[in-house]
C-alpha cells in the first residue's frame, strides 16, 4: 500500500530549543525546562531540570500539549510527546519542537520519529561537530515522510502504545525479581532463612 510522502515542513511546525544561557537571569523567574533525557519514552517524563531566567520574551518557545519534542543534536534522535503535565515548560537547544497540524496524529508522529525507519534514513543527514551528531533545522523541515490515512496512524500509534506499555511492565517485572532475589541472596548470608 502505498502513501502520499509530504516534506515535514508541511505537517508540521519546527522550532529549535531555547539557549538557557543568552536568558539567565537572577532575578528571573524559576522555570522548567526539557532536556533529552526527559525524552526515554513516549511521553515526556523524568525529573524536570530547573533554570532561573528572564523568560519575557520566550512565549513562543512554550510547549503546548501535543507537541512532539525530539533531540537534534548529542544522541541517537529520541522522540516524546509533550502532555498536560509538561505544557509551558521550555525545551533547551539541543531540542527541535515539532507542533503538528490538524491532519497527522501527534502519538504517531512521536511514534514514527522514535521509529527504526526513520532513524535508518536519517543515518546520511547527521552532521558530526567534533563527534557530536547534529540534525539541522533545515534537514528537518525537508525530510520526506510518509503519510497514511488518519485511521492507519491511530492503528499504529495504539500499537506503539501498546508495545511499550508491554516493555514497561516486562522492566518492572525484572526489577521486583532482581530485587528478590537479592533480598534471598542477603538473607542466605545472613543465616536468615
Amino acid at each position: 500500500m502505498s502513501h502520499p510522502v509530504l516534506p515535514l515542513k508541511e505537517l508540521v511546525q519546527i522550532y529549535q530549543g531555547v539557549t538557557l544561557n543568552r536568558y539567565q537571569d537572577d532575578h528571573g523567574s524559576q522555570e522548567r525546562i526539557i532536556n533529552s533525557r526527559n525524552l526515554e519514552q513516549i511521553y515526556i517524563g523524568g525529573e524536570l531540570s530547573t533554570a532561573q531566567i528572564n523568560a519575557s520574551k520566550l512565549s513562543q518557545y512554550r510547549l503546548h500539549a501535543d507537541d512532539v519534542v525530539i533531540t537534534i543534536r548529542g544522541t541517537p534522535l529520541k522522540a516524546s510527546l509533550v502532555t498536560d503535565e509538561v505544557q509551558g515548560c521550555l525545551p533547551n537547544q539541543n531540542l527541535a519542537v515539532l507542533r503538528p497540524k490538524a491532519q497527522i496524529n501527534p502519538v504517531f508522529l512521536a511514534v514514527l520519529m522514535r521509529s527504526k525507519w526513520l532513524e535508518q534514513h536519517l543515518v546520511t543527514l547527521y552532521s558530526q561537530s567534533i563527534g557530536t551528531q547534529l540534525l539541522k533545522i533545515s534537514q528537518l523541515r525537508d525530510m520526506q515522510i510518509p503519510l497514511p490515512n488518519l485511521n492507519t496512524q491511530n492503528k499504529l500509534a495504539q500499537l506503539f502504545l501498546a508495545a511499550e506499555r508491554y516493555t514497561q511492565i516486562t522492566l518492572e517485572t525484572l526489577e521486583i525479581r532482581n530485587s528478590l532475589t537479592q533480598l534471598t541472596f542477603s538473607q542466605i548470608l545472613e543465616g536468615e532463612q
